[in-house]
């Protein structure tokens, strides 16, 4: 399909779910992958599969609401693999709470995880690619970032991934003439780590009614 052999990518929330699946799709082609996530021991086990298809892997225990270990993060990788190619912000999560309920802090720690941490990200791995004239970026939102959902109450990610959406199309314009490209996906509903049976129960008649295939 391409090759993506000599390119390092980089793909946050890597542990599990799309991560997981971004990390090793790019490892098929070639790249050797930066996997970062929270979770140290999940992480090594996507290692294993990914350095079995004969490519390189660092994992990197990262928060990445937390500025001070992205901006270690960037340093291992670059120490680790040389360069940043590629960035896959990827991590994210959200609740199930309705607005009026929703606590304060709830509001923040989603906004945090999903809109602050996919800046931060794209700002200190992206001076790596800046400084070299060539990267790709590509954000990782939701379909929830296009519109509003009356199956499940989720103000507070779904602002945050249409924060995401524009932040994307600023940020592609801002760094079109400077060898960075910007683009967004906006994934659906699957059954994941996250996306348990009662969540994807909840959502099948959205699904459905809304899938042509």
């Amino acid at each position: 399909m391409f090759d993506l052999t000599g390119n390092v990518a980089v793909v946050t929330g890597a542990s599990a779910g799309l991560g997981r699946q971004f990390a090793l799709a790019l490892a098929r082609q070639g790249a050797d992958v930066a996997i970062l996530a929270r979770r140290k021991e999940k992480l090594e086990g996507v290692a294993e599969e990914i350095r079995a298809l004969g490519v390189k892997c660092l994992p990197v225990q990262c928060d990445v609401t937390q500025i001070d270990q992205i901006q270690s993060a960037v340093d291992e990788v670059v120490k680790g693999l040389g360069t940043v190619d590629i960035l896959v912000n990827n991590a994210g999560g959200g609740s199930c709470i309705p607005l009026e309920d929703l606590p304060d802090e709830e509001w923040r720690k989603v906004l945090s995880l999903d809109l602050d941490g996919a800046f931060y990200c794209m700002k200190y791995f992206g001076r790596v690619m800046l400084e070299k004239g060539y990267g790709r970026v590509i954000n990782i939102s939701s379909i929830l970032g296009k519109g509003g959902l009356k199956e499940l109450p989720v103000i507070a990610y779904a602002s945050a991934k249409g924060g995401v959406i524009n932040m994307t199309r600023q940020a592609a314009i801002e760094w079109a003439t400077k060898g960075v490209t910007v683009n967004a996906l906006c994934p659906g509903f699957f059954a994941s780590e996250a996306n348990g049976p009662e969540a994807m129960e909840a959502m099948n008649d959205f699904i459905e009614t809304r899938s042509a295939m």
